[in-house]
């Protein structure tokens, strides 16, 4: 059977483990386009992207072109004459011309089930709206985001406990998966195309550092869903005597207390740290004080009992 030969488009760990999946099959990975590499923490210290580290390590060709339009580059990714390009959380549109270049087109595995949550964070916004599933896309890509035709789906069950982490590790296996089956469909000529229905089009919208400042005046449910859907970036946190406090674990408490400030500390127990919010409590069973590890508030509430006191308003 004919093996293809692939470029392969992608940065971060989801996509790493779409590369790999791909490096462990028959096909051959003939070069690796990733994004530049960039800078984090007090020593801006340079890092790869988890893509790269593996290109390197199976002594892949790397690109990581600053523009994607440079014609330079454009006529290197030509003259490699690939069947196929595959796009898996590259994070950056890829032009026309570099879509028409490949025999068998390109290819994006989208861990959503489109038209529902195309663009940047479909994971995070399956959790933080409640979505009781979700899946894998896999689509013909054009020159619009996340608009091709779709040429495979998977479902995947949401538990009320997923994050973005335990998620992503679920449609990461799923993904791996059907990524397979759809190369052997091109090789065989049987791709059956559906073409989105525009009615249906959720966008979902990027995600901000500071859009993880827990705000009390929302209902408990949608804070959960909130802890859970940035767990584990950028992690949701709150303010307490000028320490930013990051949650990373909690429940609701069907209940409601009107002789209560919206987030007053109701309860301080080995149980957990109780908020009063606009609809009902939540209910923190984890956090992370600065500079210290994640811990379950149970270990932590004796020693830390003033600085989580009842009546105190945050």
């Amino acid at each position: 059977m004919k093996k293809l030969k692939i470029v392969f488009a992608g940065t971060e760990y989801f996509s790493a483990k779409h590369l790999n999946a791909l490096i462990r099959s028959s096909h051959k990975v003939i070069s690796v386009i990733t994004q530049p590499d960039s800078s984090s923490g007090r020593g801006q210290k340079i890092t790869f992207s988890p893509v790269k580290i593996l290109s390197i390590n199976n002594h892949i060709p790397i690109f990581q072109p600053i523009n994607l339009n440079d014609r330079v580059f454009q006529k290197k990714l030509l003259k490699l004459n690939a069947d196929i390009m595959i796009v898996v959380s590259y994070g950056k549109i890829i032009p026309k011309k570099i879509l028409s270049m490949f025999p068998n087109g390109c290819i994006n595995v989208h861990p959503s089930l489109l038209p529902r949550w195309r663009g940047a964070t479909p994971i995070q916004s399956s959790i933080l709206y409640g979505d009781k599933n979700t899946g894998i896309s896999i689509i013909n890509m054009n020159d619009k985001i996340d608009s091709g035709t779709i040429i495979h789906t998977e479902t995947c069950d949401i538990s009320s406990k997923d994050t973005t982490q335990s998620l992503s590790l679920k449609l990461v296996k799923i993904g791996e998966k059907a990524l397979l089956e759809v190369l052997e469909k091109i090789i065989s000529n049987t791709i059956i195309e559906k073409k989105q229905n525009e009615k249906n089009v959720i966008l979902s919208k990027k995600i901000h550092k500071k859009d993880a400042l827990l705000n009390w005046n929302l209902e408990a449910e949608k804070l959960e869903r909130l802890i859970r859907a940035f767990n584990p970036w950028p992690v949701c946190y709150f303010l307490l005597e000028n320490k930013a406090i990051k949650v990373w674990q909690s429940t609701v408490i069907p209940i409601i207390k009107s002789n209560f400030s919206i987030g007053e500390i109701i309860c301080s127990n080995q149980n957990g740290i109780q908020i009063n919010t606009s609809h009902q409590i939540l209910n923190i069973e984890k956090l992370q004080l600065p500079g210290k590890k994640i811990m379950d508030v149970k270990n932590i509430i004796t020693s830390k009992k003033n600085l989580f006191k009842v009546g105190t308003v945050i």
